[in-house]
């Protein structure tokens, strides 16, 4: 009996020990080949080679009233094209107002990706398996909401998947790190931004979807806004 319980007591010991290691290893960042690659693909995705358009469906609710529009514009890898607004044509000055806004904000795709993971700093894995990366705060320029800058508010995490030796980001998941002002009147006090990647047919990573919800107040007043993008591409 001492001999068995002492087998005994060896073999938990082991299986404990290959736990901790599962735990360690599951917790431990990804091979730093594997994220280099992934920067290197996003950083060779360049949005002049890319064409779609981008149909954005945006209610806000505030001061007791609910604002619904529906915007299409077009990238042809060179400038924006404002398609629609609510149905109709736009006007000239509506073009023109777009045109200022699109070119303050970068060109939303998979290549932005690479200066985003480039700030990951740890990583874990998900349930399923997936590794997750995570970015404490992003860098500049990575978020711009109603012409401000709101990056150095935000955290994020990188949901990576794999086909085969593909290994490419399939979805961002932005949140707030606090409450923060976007002017003297606004304050957001909830922020979350969702961005899906999926593999085209030649097996290229592209910006599928994005979604965003915020909660905050206008001149002291509560409300919020739900934001739901899609992207149809054209050869």
């Amino acid at each position: 009996m001492p001999r068995l319980a002492t087998a005994y007591a060896k073999r938990m010991k082991c299986v404990f020990t290959l736990a901790v290691a599962c735990m360690v290893l599951a917790a431990a960042p990804p091979p730093d080949a594997v994220r280099d690659r992934i920067i290197a693909d996003a950083a060779a995705s360049n949005p002049a080679s890319l064409a779609f358009d981008r149909t954005t469906t945006s209610v806000r609710k505030g001061g007791g009233s609910t604002t619904r529009s529906v915007v299409v514009e077009r990238w042809d890898g060179k400038d924006w094209l404002l398609i629609s607004i609510n149905g109709n044509p736009p006007t000239d000055a509506e073009r023109q107002s777009a045109s200022r806004h699109a070119n303050e904000t970068p060109v939303p795709g998979y290549h932005s990706l690479a200066r985003l993971l480039a700030a990951s700093s740890s990583s874990s894995t998900s349930d399923n398996g997936a590794v997750i990366l995570q970015i404490p705060v992003l860098p500049p320029g990575s978020v711009v909401a109603d012409g401000t800058d709101i990056s150095r508010h935000l955290q994020a995490e990188a949901q990576l998947a794999r086909r085969g030796e593909k290994v490419w980001v399939e979805r961002v998941s932005v949140t707030a790190r606090e409450s923060f002002k976007i002017s003297l009147f606004v304050k957001v006090t909830s922020f979350e931004q969702v961005s899906d990647y999926r593999l085209d047919v030649a097996g290229n990573p592209r910006l599928a979807a994005q979604s965003a919800d915020s909660l905050g107040t206008l001149l002291g007043f509560p409300g919020g806004e739900t934001r739901r993008v899609t992207y149809a591409y054209r050869q």
